[in-house]
């Protein structure tokens, strides 16, 4: 049979702090790749759209 661990109302409170400290942290890091590919994106996308353009207006003007 399983051992029961009785815990006092402290280490209930710190473990339940601890516990929501991890799932802030890890909110963070999931925002900040969010963040981090929306970025990524935007600037691929700038880089390609500035590339056609000049590819197109290199054509358009032989």
């Amino acid at each position: 049979m399983a051992k029961v661990i009785q815990q006092t109302p402290e280490t209930a409170l710190l473990t339940a702090r601890i516990e929501d400290l991890r799932k802030n942290i890890t909110l963070i890091g999931r925002d900040s790749r969010f963040a981090a590919g929306l970025w990524v994106g935007f600037v691929k996308g700038l880089a390609i759209g500035i590339f056609v353009s000049l590819l197109l207006a290199g054509l358009g003007i032989m």
